[in-house]
């Protein structure tokens, strides 16, 4: 009796695994096609962020780290950025220095503030440079729907791995089916900055004439959004 339990167990087990490698050979063997799609757009930025630095070493007057903060936050203020939403503090850290034969701490604090497009960002380079901070620079840019803005490149990629797979196949005669895998992938969004070309000093984005006024707005470079997919249709 154990023996023909035995039996009935491995005759259900090799029954098994003819059944299972019957489905995978069925799946290698099926005609397909491998092609690749792309969908990809430009958008211009809603989200740009300024890393703004302010130190004790750098004014002649010696003021406070408090001090320069405040003057920061007033100007902010008066230019119409949210202060308590769109202005953050990165880092804070001091040193000593060692000056005229005695040390002294000096404070150093970097700020981070949002704007949303181009001409916001040239009116807070004015603005810093009137309060005397010379220290800023663009960090990254992003915008607030990158996520929707995302999924209909990834929809537009498949459609047009789809429309590839079509036009290779239909001079042999042959029709398009279903898919037996997609695979995607995003490139980066969000723009890194931080090298000394798009420092505060060098000003790309403003546009000023001689007698120092602000010039017309120019919005900043769009970002470009762009999905890949991989796609294995089956051939009819």
């Amino acid at each position: 009796m154990m023996m023909k339990s035995i039996l009935f167990l491995l005759g259900g087990t090799i029954l098994s695994l003819s059944l299972n490698a019957q489905t995978t050979k069925n799946f290698i063997d099926q005609p397909y096609i491998d092609v690749n799609g792309l969908g990809d757009t430009l958008i211009t930025p809603n989200e740009i962020f300024v890393d703004v630095i302010v130190s004790e070493s750098d004014t002649k007057d010696k003021k406070s780290i408090e001090e320069l903060e405040q003057k920061l936050i007033s100007a902010l203020k008066a230019m119409g950025i949210n202060t308590d939403k769109d202005l953050v503090t990165k880092s804070f850290n001091s040193k000593f220095s060692w000056v005229n034969f005695t040390t002294k701490v000096v404070k150093t604090k970097t700020y981070q503030v949002k704007v949303t497009n181009g001409q916001m960002l040239n009116k807070l380079f004015n603005t810093l440079e009137q309060a005397k901070i010379a220290n800023a620079m663009v960090s990254k840019i992003s915008h607030t729907d990158i996520i929707n803005i995302q999924m209909a490149c990834r929809t537009k990629a498949i459609k047009n791995a789809k429309a590839k797979a079509v036009a290779l196949t239909t001079p042999l005669g042959q029709t398009v089916g279903a898919a037996l895998y997609v695979g995607n992938y995003s490139a980066a969004f969000e723009q890194k900055y931080g090298n000394p070309e798009q420092t505060y000093a060098t000003k790309k984005m403003m546009v000023r004439n001689e007698s120092g006024l602000e010039g017309t707005g120019i919005e900043f470079e769009q970002i470009k959004i762009e999905e890949i997919v991989e796609a294995r249709f089956v051939l009819k």
